[in-house]
């Protein structure tokens, strides 16, 4: 082997190496000497066995075809540092474009590396790489026979694999593997979902219609919403003015210790129109949703939504209501902001029906922020309009301005519901937090992989109308009462069951979980999902990191 090649052999090599040099060193999901062992005698077999099979310019060449797996890695590895989970690639496959597209406008000069990059790699394959076996780079004595030799080794890890099992999940880190596998859990996860769609069809919890006087009951599910940014939860800014003339006139109530089950939207709000559980969540495909529900029990049910367009796990529940609609940004303007819901809304609540279900699914604050506000609610500034984004005051400040919309928005939704001038309920949350480069370890953005305190604290309000409150004086007390309690947003569904009145026939409805009920329990230890989908215990205190 010549020089040149020889120093291309290793650049080459060392590139695709770096997603498992970095995991070594980064991902913490890698835990003790024999796991990091494992992990890295599984790639270097995968590597050599490569080499093995096919001529090296090939080798190179078929490679390139995980140039993406490999760049979704480091990405991973750099924001969550751990090894790729499947909510990360499968929120990457249901990106929308207005997402992306904001995103990219952020952090554009990725792309030109990206593809940078990958050119000098193919120049460099094509260049200097002799399509010869790795024998033949020597003196010849690398025989079929060793070559062989080699596939049996491969042969006996894989049989370790088989028959240890504890080595399967490390196994399964290593790139390209790992996302080929998460790639196949997302293909197995939509076609339980496509089987559910025609089993649910059929499937009714035998709820009886209400007989409960006129109500709407409103669901304004917020977006990347965390607790400490609220005026109202004594954030220093008056971000929250709306709410807090509401809260002062009591006819609101802010709960303090509120966590979301997951942090990625993926996952979160799925859930909180489910009865599963993380122990249970195969329940999510088996039961139908909290919408269906509502409309078992004589609800006219609505999802207004400008957000989660193709998010299969929303859109198999949204589409089972009697209004659905999606509100697309048409990329016209270079703000998308959650009013343009509003007239959706007034179109549902102008249906004849006494009972009604609204779901309003917005996107509040998520990033881009400053697409988030219209220049009149730029209070905070220097904003991200012509700043830098990883700046840690421009983010707070874009942020801020977005907590400050949101609140104008909820504002909006309330003036519409008392202009029905009927018994009316509004639930708002945060589907989950952010972080905010709040510490040391510089965590930004949200679905992170083992997740922080500021993902998971999340702001949950109960408005009601005065003629609901003067209807229901003793569930009003109790949620005066829960407001300090310790719970997270599943309990969100019995609540939601307990205002619609649909417990007396729901087997699934637990008393201990309805923020209506005295009976509410405060737990110490939460439990949510994980990236991957396992169940784990939510921080609620913030982390001191090392």
């Amino acid at each position: 082997m010549k020089r040149s090649e020889r120093i291309a052999f290793i650049g080459l090599s060392v590139f695709l190496w770096l997603p498992t040099l970095m995991a070594m060193v980064m991902a913490i999901d890698l835990k003790g000497y024999h796991e990091h062992m494992t992990y890295l005698c599984s790639a270097m077999l995968l590597y050599v066995l490569g080499l093995t099979v096919f001529k090296r310019r090939t080798f190179f060449y078929v490679a390139s075809v995980s140039f993406v797996f490999a760049a979704v890695e480091i990405v991973h590895l750099v924001v969550d540092k751990a090894t790729t989970s499947m909510l990360f690639v499968y929120t990457i496959l249901i990106s929308e474009k207005g997402e992306f597209l904001e995103l990219v406008s952020t952090y554009w000069f990725i792309v030109p590396v990206f593809f940078g990059i990958w050119a000098a790699y193919f120049y460099l394959t094509g260049r200097f790489i002799r399509n010869e076996y790795l024998d033949e780079t020597w003196d010849g004595t690398w025989s079929a026979g060793k070559r062989t030799i080699l596939a049996l080794v491969w042969c006996a890890w894989l049989a370790v694999y088989a028959v240890v099992p504890q080595t399967r999940p490390t196994f399964l880190k290593v790139t390209p593997l790992n996302i080929c596998l998460r790639l196949w859990q997302i293909a197995s996860l939509d076609s339980k979902i496509t089987s559910s769609e025609t089993a649910l069809q059929s499937y009714h919890f035998g709820v009886t219609p209400t007989a409960a006087d006129p109500i709407t009951v409103v669901f304004l599910v917020g977006e990347t919403s965390r607790y400490d940014h609220w005026q109202v939860n004594g954030y220093e800014r008056p971000t929250s003015p709306y709410l807090c003339r509401r809260d002062s006139m009591g006819e609101l109530f802010s709960f303090d210790s509120c966590y979301s089950v997951a942090n990625l939207t993926t996952v979160s709000v799925p859930f909180m129109l489910s009865a599963a559980t993380p122990t249970t969540k195969s329940d999510y495909l088996t039961q139908t949703s909290l919408v269906d529900v509502f409309h078992e029990g004589g609800y006219t049910t609505s999802w207004i939504a400008d957000q989660s367009f193709t998010n299969k796990l929303l859109t198999h529940i949204a589409s089972r209501c009697d209004y659905t609609e999606y509100i697309h940004d048409d990329r016209t303007h270079s703000t998308f902001v959650d009013t343009v819901l509003l007239p959706s809304l007034r179109h549902a609540l102008s249906d004849t029906a006494d009972h009604r279900f609204i779901v309003l699914h917005s996107l509040g604050c998520h990033y881009k922020y400053s697409a988030r506000y219209p220049d009149e609610f730029r209070h905070y500034e220097p904003d991200q309009e012509g700043m830098h984004a990883d700046h840690k005051t421009v983010l707070v400040n874009s942020y801020d301005n977005a907590i400050t919309f949101t609140d104008y928005f909820i504002e909006r939704v309330l003036r519409e519901l008392e202009a029905t001038n009927r018994p009316a309920v509004l639930v708002y949350v945060g589907d989950h937090g952010e972080n905010l480069l709040d510490d040391e370890r510089g965590m930004f953005l949200h679905g992170t992989y083992t997740g922080s305190y500021y993902e998971y604290h999340v702001p949950l309000f109960i408005w009601a109308s005065r003629e609901w409150r003067e209807e229901h004086p003793e569930e009003w007390a109790n949620l005066r009462t829960n407001r300090t309690k310790k719970f997270t947003t599943m309990n969100l569904y019995h609540t939601f069951l307990d205002l619609g009145e649909l417990t007396e026939d729901m087997p699934v409805y637990d008393v201990q979980r309805s923020l209506l009920r005295e009976e509410l329990l405060s737990r110490d230890t939460l439990y949510g999902l994980d990236a991957n989908l396992c169940p784990f215990v939510l921080p609620t205190e913030p982390e001191m990191p090392l």
